[in-house]
C-alpha cells in the first residue's frame, strides 16, 4: 500500500515539475522573441557607425574616410569595420540603437 502512495506522490511531483517547466519555456521563448524583435527594430543604421568612428577618431587626429568604413549588418546587431593599409579590423559594435567601440581603437589607428 505504502509503495503505491509513494508511486502516486512521484507521478504527481513530476506532472508539476513538467508544468512549471513548460510554462517556464513558453515565457523564456516568449522574451527571447521580443528582445529580438527590439534588437531588430533598433539596429543602429550606417550613418550612426561612420558619424560615432568619425567623433572618435577626430582626438586621435586620423581623419578616416567613409569608404574606409564598412558596416556589416546582420539584423539584431552590426559591426563596424575599418580598412587601414590594407588590414580589416572590427572596431565597433551596434546594437539597440546604440554603437559600442572597443577599447584598443586608439592603438590601431596609432599604427
Amino acid at each position: 500500500m505504502e509503495s503505491i502512495v509513494v508511486i502516486i506522490l512521484i507521478v504527481f511531483v513530476l506532472f508539476l515539475v513538467f508544468k512549471i517547466i513548460k510554462t517556464l519555456f513558453k515565457w523564456l521563448l516568449i522574451g527571447i522573441v521580443v528582445v529580438l524583435a527590439i534588437a531588430y527594430f533598433s539596429n543602429p543604421d550606417e550613418f550612426q557607425h561612420k558619424k560615432g568612428l568619425k567623433e572618435l577618431t577626430k582626438n586621435l587626429s586620423v581623419e578616416v574616410k567613409d569608404n574606409a568604413i564598412q558596416v556589416d549588418n546582420y539584423k539584431v546587431f552590426s559591426l563596424t569595420k575599418v580598412k587601414i593599409d590594407g588590414k580589416e579590423k572590427t572596431t565597433g559594435v551596434g546594437a539597440f540603437g546604440k554603437v559600442w567601440y572597443f577599447d584598443d581603437l586608439k592603438d590601431y589607428f596609432k599604427k
